[in-house]
């Protein structure tokens, strides 16, 4: 059976790729939007947007709650392509994002994900008498979540040590210093988090079309001195990393 997905950051460059992959094969999506967005699919049968804000728990539980009303008793896998945003691509272009944006994000998923995970009875209103107002329990069942799959980057923890030195120069020194503290942030929030976890380590990305992959250790020992790999062929690995159990509770570093 195919895990239903929740993916969060469905608008961004790889998050629209995972999206189209993860229908193509077969997937039940949900996608958690900030605001309705006219560039993704609007009456595919298998995708269910909710709107709601990726930094807050309740409204990664109401996501999860409705992966669970449009499936019932189907595992959900949890996606996140959310990144840092700068006004260009320029890595001293400024910043656009919350210095704590993704960190922010994974934190609200893990808490998400530990409360739809719990059964519990919740009072709902049933109708008024008067001024008395009648209600009742109504239980809501455990939501099965497999795992929560992130796109890191190349470059936090132990493959830092890994980078050229030109990279690890431009890291230190210009406005990328705030994703990689970001993503270190979320990889330390992740491993220490209540779900089994991937950690998708791209290394540079390219707009190439998708080609085979080449899978290395957390520290990218061997990868070269300008490893690079396709955006298309990241959004393939996520969603193989999804519906695989070959690299849960890893951080591999991929490379086309």
């Amino acid at each position: 059976m195919l895990p239903q997905i929740l993916l969060i950051g469905a608008t961004g460059r790889t998050g629209s790729l995972v999206l189209s992959e993860a229908l193509t094969r077969g997937h039940s999506v949900t996608i958690l939007l900030r605001k309705p967005n006219s560039n993704l699919p609007q009456d595919h049968a298998n995708l269910t947007t909710v709107t709601g804000d990726p930094c807050d728990a309740s409204d990664v539980e109401k996501a999860l709650r409705s992966c669970s009303s449009t499936r019932p008793n189907v595992p959900v896998v949890i996606i996140s392509t959310l990144g840092q945003t700068r006004t260009s691509g320029n890595p001293w272009a400024a910043t656009t994002s919350p210095a704590r944006f993704m960190d922010t994000s994974a934190k609200a998923v893990l808490a998400a994900a530990a409360a739809a995970a719990s059964s519990e009875a919740v009072k709902t209103k049933t109708g008024s008498t008067g001024s008395s107002s009648g209600s009742s329990r109504v239980q809501v069942h455990p939501i099965e979540i497999v795992k929560f799959v992130v796109m890191s980057m190349f470059g936090v923890g132990d493959s830092f040590a890994n980078l050229n030195f030109a990279l690890r120069w431009t890291f230190n020194h210009s406005n990328m210093d705030q994703t990689l503290e970001d993503q270190t942030l979320v990889d330390q929030t992740v491993r220490n988090g209540n779900l089994p976890y991937v950690l998708v380590r791209p290394v540079i990305l390219n707009e190439g079309e998708a080609a085979p992959v080449k899978v290395y250790a957390s520290s990218a020992e061997g990868v070269g001195f300008m490893p690079k790999i396709s955006v298309k062929s990241v959004a393939k690995f996520l969603v193989d990393a999804a519906s695989k159990g070959d690299w849960d509770g890893t951080a591999p570093v991929i490379v086309n």
